[in-house]
């Protein structure tokens, strides 16, 4: 009798973890569970939903045309002009660099901008 409910329950376990997982994609298939409207909006815009950062929250996500190109500021890019990797990595504030320009308008992780050849202060976005 013991052994048939541990049966029982750890097969409801599997199947409640498996609906889960099922309903996640689910809400990413349709923005995250976005409303409609900002859906549109984004789709409007040029816009893509992407889940991004630890979390893997849903934004609208719009590259910009000139992504990875050289640059020493902003100026040089339609978004910012940085340098990206670990942050133990990034170099000093007003350390010169070499920077890109960012590949979209919702970046994650750890980078420092770039500004007259010379980093700024790195920062890292979960």
């Amino acid at each position: 009798m013991k052994t048939s409910r541990a049966i029982f329950a750890l097969l409801a376990g599997a199947i409640a973890l498996g609906l889960g997982a099922c309903q996640q994609d689910l809400k990413m298939a349709n923005g995250g569970g976005l409303p409609s409207r900002d859906l549109r909006d984004c789709a409007v815009s040029g816009g893509t939903i992407e889940a991004r950062g630890k979390l893997g929250t849903p934004v609208c996500v719009h590259p910009y045309a000139d992504a990875g190109k050289s640059c020493s500021g902003k100026k040089d890019c339609l978004g910012r002009c940085i340098v990206t990797g670990e942050r133990a990595a990034l170099p000093r504030p007003g350390q010169p660099v070499a920077g890109h320009c960012e590949p979209d308008n919702k970046l994650f992780g750890c980078f420092a901008e770039v500004e007259g050849g010379k980093a700024k202060a790195a920062v890292c976005v979960d």
